[in-house]
């Protein structure tokens, strides 16, 4: 970001607010005590309301009593708050929100920790031993950037932390428990944030405890001093370029380990930048670009293509492989192959010398079911790599594998509905299915389970456990049975002489419906599911939540609109989920959850409480059900790529089917 830059408001200080938080003292162990925590938060609110010209009610300081008792912090003019959980997302969600204004800012001075969605979990003062209390600063900048901030409020947004990110999973004795979403709708386009952070993933930031002060945030005041909030704000970019440099000095001199990192995924004029791999924008033009020829070739190969499954696996390697971090936002930048290569080419690349886009197309051939567009595409590749004399392009990774499946399809039969047809498939991953059992007449739901036991017994026992093991069992079944609790069945599927096990606990369980998958709701079946393999089920735009509010005659017209959401996660009561399944099946949505009737009073709400990726529903819905702290849940997993056999899809598409078939 350069000082050209004209922003479309002038960033008056009385509309800027800010959370600053620090935290040097936990309630989880005096081995927690961070020196230095509580007093850099004063001193960036100091800058804040000194230089920058914020007004200090518009600073809500959050501090643990320690820090504020210390050296004279309780003579501060700021109203302190302790900085407990409570008081963060009471500032965070119930007064920032309310307030008018052009700018947020967020610091945060204490201990930090990542989950696996790369989110930063900050520890607050009323941590404990049984559970780390925390705020989920990545959740929170999703709320913070989605519609459910009145549009035109807080367009641009800051966020800095002095904190580590260390693996959450890898610390033993930490609990920070589940159910750690802030909600949040679909993302405002107009919104920007910046989010700097004081180390890399894995890092530990350094602390001063001689000066009593963080290491980052020292450096970063030093490149504060003097700056007023437009110059700090408009170049915030060039300012976090130069705390990066002065840590690799300070790095080759044995003074420093941690590498400060920004993302800002589009700047604050919206266009595409990249961040914190450059340290001076003099070094802006070593990565390359594709020149004219490649362009002209590209064109050729990329010309009435799709989007193909794995496109967004293809373009977030191509920041990976180069040494660079993805865009904050989970998402591709067009709607087009070619508009998401001219994307990469203008982001800047990483310190080798490797043009974005080149493996951007490798990964795309390597996912390619086209083996001679893969070849041509593999072949561009390569001699544009040579003619422009950038660094070799690796292979890239395949598909994920997937995971063995075991499949029951029940068809009721037509003279008398309490007896179905059922037959058992297994699926492996080299995609192929294989006929386990099929029933030689209709019989009962207790036929089937007692059958379905004896099959997995088979199949877990001896070598058939190595040949056809599985993780997940698909129930097809038709629309009167989705609301039978099958991951519930107890089948005797473990040692000999023990109390039967439910089926949830030990697999993945979803539900199938084909035979509502016609007419315009199979179009839009199929539709969804191709965006879904396309974008991946981390954008924000995968997702939809659904509460009572949201239950009308039209919802179905509303989810069919766009090819994306592509999974519903309803939150419904128990007189309201019959109309939820019937607009979900309506719409053709390949994905949903929703929950079961109520058994028992529940106080964790109705359904799924936070989802980092709808890939990985089945196996949350699974650890939920085994953590028993839910209500059940009922997941629709309908993948219209995997139907096990012809014979069963033409019922499902509204054939006449008849008991030879069954």
């Amino acid at each position: 970001m350069t000082g050209s830059f004209t922003p479309r408001v002038d960033l008056v200080p009385e509309r800027v607010h800010a959370l600053v938080v620090g935290v040097e003292t936990y309630e989880v162990s005096p081995q927690w005590d961070l020196p230095g925590a509580g007093r850099d938060a004063v001193r960036f609110a100091d800058w804040l309301t000194g230089t920058a010209g914020v007004p200090l009610a518009n600073v809500r300081l959050l501090l643990s009593p320690p820090a504020r008792a210390a050296e004279g912090l309780s003579e501060l003019p700021y109203a302190i708050r302790d900085a407990t959980r409570e008081n963060v997302c009471t500032v965070m969600f119930d007064e920032l929100p309310h307030c008018e204004g052009d700018l947020l800012w967020i610091y945060w001075a204490g201990h930090g920790y990542i989950d696996t969605g790369d989110r930063l979990l900050l520890p607050c003062q009323n941590a404990t031993a049984n559970l780390t209390r925390h705020f989920n600063l990545g959740s929170a900048l999703h709320w913070w950037r989605s519609a459910a901030i009145k549009r035109g409020k807080f367009p641009f947004q800051v966020a800095i932390t002095d904190a580590c990110r260390i693996d959450a999973a890898a610390q033993p004795g930490l609990n920070f428990g589940t159910g750690d979403s802030y909600g949040g709708k679909k993302s405002d386009p107009d919104r920007r944030q910046f989010v700097l952070y004081a180390s890399r993933r894995g890092e530990v930031a350094g602390n001063m405890d001689e000066r009593g002060a963080g290491q980052f945030t020292d450096k970063l005041l030093q490149r504060l001093a003097g700056v007023g909030l437009a110059e700090a704000v408009w170049n915030l970019d060039g300012i976090a370029r130069q705390v990066v440099a002065d840590f690799a000095q300070d790095r080759e001199a044995g003074l420093a380990w941690q590498h400060p990192e920004f993302t800002h995924e589009r700047g604050w004029d919206g266009l595409p930048i990249f961040g914190q791999s450059w340290t001076d924008p003099a070094q802006r033009n070593q990565a390359p670009c594709l020149d004219q020829q490649a362009w002209n070739e590209l064109g050729d190969l990329l010309r009435d293509l799709q989007l193909p499954p794995f496109t967004y696996d293809a373009y977030r390697w191509a920041f990976e492989i180069s040494g660079c971090v993805p865009p904050v936002t989970r998402a591709l930048p067009s709607t087009d192959l070619v508009g998401i290569a001219r994307d990469l080419d203008r982001r800047q690349g990483g310190t080798g010398r490797m043009a974005l886009a080149l493996p951007f197309v490798r990964h795309l051939a390597r996912t390619s079911c086209d083996p001679a567009w893969a070849g041509k595409a593999n072949t561009w590749v390569d001699a544009t790599a040579a003619r422009t004399g950038t660094d070799p392009v690796p292979p890239a990774p395949g598909p994920p594998t997937e995971k063995p499946t075991l499949h029951l399809r029940l068809v009721v039969d037509p003279q008398d509905d309490a007896l179905y047809w059922a037959r058992l498939w297994i699926h492996r991953a080299e995609g192929a299915f294989e006929s386990v059992w099929e029933s030689q007449r209709a019989i009962t739901l207790r036929e089937v389970r007692d059958q379905m036991a004896q099959e997995i017994n088979a199949m877990t026992t001896g070598v058939d456990r190595a040949q056809r093991g599985f993780a997940r069992i698909e129930f097809d079944v038709p629309y009167a049975l989705l609301d039978e609790e099958f991951e519930r069945w107890k089948l005797p599927i473990g040692r000999p002489g023990r109390p039967p096990r439910e089926l949830g606990h030990h697999y993945e369980v979803v539900l199938r419906c084909l035979d509502e998958r016609v007419g315009v709701a199979a179009d839009s079946w199929r539709r969804k599911w191709d965006w879904f393999k396309a974008h991946g089920g981390q954008n924000s735009q995968a997702m939809r939540r659904l509460g009572d509010e949201d239950i009308n005659a039209t919802l179905d017209l509303v989810l069919t609109k766009d090819a994306s959401p592509v999974c519903v996660i309803a939150e419904v009561s128990d007189t309201r989920v019959a109309d939820t399944i019937d607009a979900i099946l309506d719409a053709g949505m390949p994905i949903a959850v929703w929950p079961r009737a109520r058994t028992q009073p529940s106080t964790d709400g109705n359904a799924v409480t936070h989802v980092d990726d709808v890939w990985a529903l089945p196996k949350n819905v699974r650890d939920g059900r085994i953590a028993a702290q839910r209500r059940p849940l009922a997941l629709l997993w309908d993948d219209p790529d995997r139907i096990p056999d012809n014979r069963f899809a033409v019922v499902a598409y509204g054939a006449q089917e008849g008991t030879t078939e069954a």
